[in-house]
Order: structure tokens, then sequence, then C-alpha cells
């Protein structure tokens, strides 16, 4: 029985590779011939630069299979699950290689760990020689350094709080002025209630009038008498309320 191998191409070469060798096998079967002698590889491979006429790349010998085979899978196996096979071949193949290569460097850094293990063993003994052939010289042995104590520092008292101080003092004060306004005007007498804002150290920051009766009439003499005014310092700025009586003596 003749033997054929094909490359996988496109559809139409596959369907005219089976037919004809669908052919061929029904001729074989139908007349046995007599047994031919071997051919060399050489003459029963066409010369690479003929085309076969059922496959675009020419036949090689080296890949040969038998045709029934060949059929039997390639009637039940599609091109697709054949290229599945292939990779899943090639893929097993790798990670042989790559477990093998793996086994390889495990093996070589187990003789190296064990060959450290045996140098590192060997070590102690060498020290041991060493030791006992040339003791070192004692040291001689140093007077500890005096140990210095020191005073514990004496606590130190806090400062005193200073004394809050919120009660307003006069140490300086300024009596208004019957105004010439208010004689004319034929006022004889009034009286008016200014706010007086201290600050801290004591001086007058500012003035209000809070009531005046006649109004108007002595506002500007309190303002400017009760800025004058000095208290002795306070711990914050503090206001408090004066009151101004005004009488014409005849």
């Amino acid at each position: 029985m003749k033997t054929v191998v094909i490359k996988k191409t496109g559809t139409l070469s596959f369907l005219t590779f089976k037919l004809a060798s669908s052919a061929l096998l029904i001729t074989a079967c139908q007349k046995t011939p007599e047994p031919a002698p071997a051919a060399s590889a050489s003459e029963s491979s066409p010369p690479a630069s003929m085309p076969t006429g059922l496959v675009k790349n020419p036949v090689k010998h080296g890949d040969t299979a038998d045709v029934t085979k060949w059929m039997d899978m390639a009637s039940t196996k599609s091109a697709a699950q054949i290229a599945k096979e292939e990779k899943l071949a090639k893929e097993a193949k790798e990670a042989k290689e790559a477990k093998e290569a793996k086994e390889a460097k495990e093996a070589k850094l187990a003789a190296e760990a064990k060959a450290l293990a045996a140098k590192v063993k060997e070590a102690p003994k060498v020290a041991s020689a060493s030791a006992t052939a040339v003791a070192p010289a004692p040291k001689p042995v140093e007077a500890p350094p005096p140990v210095v104590v020191a005073a514990a520092p004496k606590p130190v008292a806090p400062a005193p709080a200073p004394v809050e101080n919120l009660t307003l003092k006069v140490v300086s004060s300024v009596q208004p002025k019957y105004p010439s306004t208010a004689v004319r005007a034929g006022v004889t007498s009034g009286v008016v209630s200014a706010r007086v804002h201290v600050d801290t150290d004591g001086k007058v920051s500012h003035v209000d009038i809070v009531k005046a009766n006649p109004p108007k009439h002595f506002d500007k003499e309190v303002i400017a008498a009760a800025s004058q005014w000095k208290y002795a310092p306070i711990s914050k700025p503090l206001t408090t309320l004066l009151e101004f009586n005004f009488k014409l003596d005849n």
C-alpha cells in the first residue's frame, strides 16, 4: 500500500486530497500489486520545484503516515481540534522542559548548600586548633570609673499669680465748667449721666452721654472733663457711670 502525507492547507486543498485518497484506497483494495523493490527517498519524492497537484507545498517522505489512519483521524477531527492538540502538545513539552530545568536548579542549590554546611562545620575545628596553639595574653583588669551622682535639683517655687484688680480708684479728676451757652439760654441747672471706659493703665479711652437734663447744653463740657480723669491701673478694661450736677450761682 502506498503512503502519502500532507501538510495542513486551506479547506479546498483538504477536500481535494480527501477525494483523491478515497479513490486511491478503493483501487488498492480491488487489486493487490506485486511487491515492488524499495525505492530510494530521492526517486519516490517529486522534485521540489514541481507541483504535486494535490497540495500547495511538495510532499516530504520524512513525514509519511498511513492514508487510512489519517483519513480516520481527519473524518473525526476538525482543523481547529488538530491545531488545539498541537498547541497542547507544545505546551506540555515546554512544561516538561521547565520542570526539568527547575529540578536541575534545585539540585544545584542543594549541592551548594550541602558544601557550605560542610565548610561551616569544619570551621570551629580550625578555630579551636588555632586557639590551642596560640593563647592570647590576658587583658589587664581596669578599675571601673568612679560613679558621679548628681545632686537632685531643688524644686523651684512657682511665681505667685498676680492679684487681679478690678476696682476703679480715682487718682485725679476734673470737674466740668458751666457752659456759657446754657447761661445765655437761661438754663440755671442740669444733670448729666456719662458712661466712662477705662483702660488697664487707668486712662479714660471713651465717654458716652447716657442721659442729660436738659439735653445738649452740658454734653461737651462733660465729655471734655471726664476724658481727663485718671484711675489706678486695673487688670482689664472696665466701664463706670459718672453723674455730673450743674447749678448756676447767682
